[in-house]
């Protein structure tokens, strides 16, 4: 038994297109697979908040209000839709957007370990432009307890 025919002329060596495809279209696919997809409506924070947690935290409504998202920091530092404010041109800004629309929602997420004293601050502020109603984001706990 001949491993190898003398007969047989020696052919060049080639690459089979069909072994090809299906490498590549396995490539596709586990790249397909292994991606992480991101909604276009979520929106980045400038900030690395851990937000304190509610049983009765609620989803974000769909209607479309004017919103302002003012974000407190671990630091206490405020942002005013990711700008760095003091607490002084807050209420300006505020007032300003307040009569550009009345409607206007506050939206405030302040970490679990920012001052209290600036949550409130923010909150005399947005008062103090007019702004009734506001927003604060949580993050719902798992509560082992049913509630009664």
């Amino acid at each position: 038994m001949r491993l190898i025919e003398m007969s047989q002329r020696h052919r060049s060596p080639s690459i089979r297109m069909i072994n090809l495809v299906d490498i590549l279209l396995n490539l596709l696919i586990f790249f397909i697979a292994s991606t992480t997809f991101r909604l276009a409506k979520q929106e980045q924070t400038a900030v690395k908040l851990t937000l304190p947690e509610a049983r009765s935290a609620e989803a974000i409504g769909k209607t479309e209000i004017p919103r302002l998202r003012i974000t407190v920091a671990p630091d206490n530092q405020v942002y005013l839709d990711q700008n760095p404010v003091t607490l002084a041109t807050l209420e300006k800004a505020l007032k300003a957007a307040h009569t550009k629309n009345v409607n206007t929602l506050l939206e405030l997420s302040a970490d679990k370990g920012a001052s209290y004293g600036t949550v409130v601050g923010i909150v005399d502020a947005a008062r103090l432009a007019g702004i009734r109603d506001i927003t604060a984001f949580t993050k719902k706990t798992v509560s082992s307890t049913p509630a009664h």
